[in-house]
């Protein structure tokens, strides 16, 4: 139906040439399911990504072995997701695999990550923080010398940090006087 709608062939026409054409399998799977999921359509029960194994990311469409594993690499780097911007940090991972992602699984438990205090926190201490680079390390221990306790996270905006970075901060550390 959707060749003579193209082509404008007339149905005499078409049941000659028919018998001529050939489907993939999963071309005749998919009017299956579709019509069978038009009739009921199935309900989704989310996972939680933040305790997701690499096997329940298999099955999504765009990940294999490599990005799942790649996936719970940078999950465990980061003590878990503590907001879906995160999985878009993922080396590899496209738009459509991340919105295919999030239609499957959510952030149902908390990150689990012990924040550290800003104010008392070692050199090494911050270099394990996610989000810091080294010159970023350095820049916030020459500040917090030259300024005292910082009473909250904003006060690294004088240092140059943008919002979206201080946020990604707060995740990790906190700033108590």
């Amino acid at each position: 139906k959707e060749f003579q709608k193209v082509t404008k062939v007339s149905d005499s026409l078409l049941t000659v040439i028919a018998p001529l054409f050939k489907f993939p399998d999963w071309v005749n799977r998919k009017k299956m399911n579709d019509s069978y999921q038009s009739k009921s359509p199935e309900k989704i029960i989310k996972k939680d990504l933040n305790t997701a194994t690499a096997e329940d990311l298999l099955p999504i469409r765009g990940i294999g072995e490599k990005l799942s594993e790649r996936i719970l690499k940078y999950r465990e780097r980061l003590g878990g997701f503590s907001s879906k911007k995160q999985l878009g940090e993922v080396y590899g991972l496209s738009e459509e695999v991340i919105t295919e992602v999030w239609k499957y699984f959510d952030l149902l438990s908390p990150a689990q990550i012990t924040k550290i205090d800003l104010n008392l926190a070692s050199k090494k201490e911050l270099s394990k923080v996610p989000y810091l680079n080294y010159k970023e390390v350095e820049a916030l221990l020459i500040f917090r010398s030259e300024q005292g306790n910082l009473s909250s996270l904003k006060d690294l905006q004088a240092i140059g940090f943008s919002q979206e970075k201080i946020e990604q901060l707060s995740w990790y550390l906190k700033a108590e006087k």
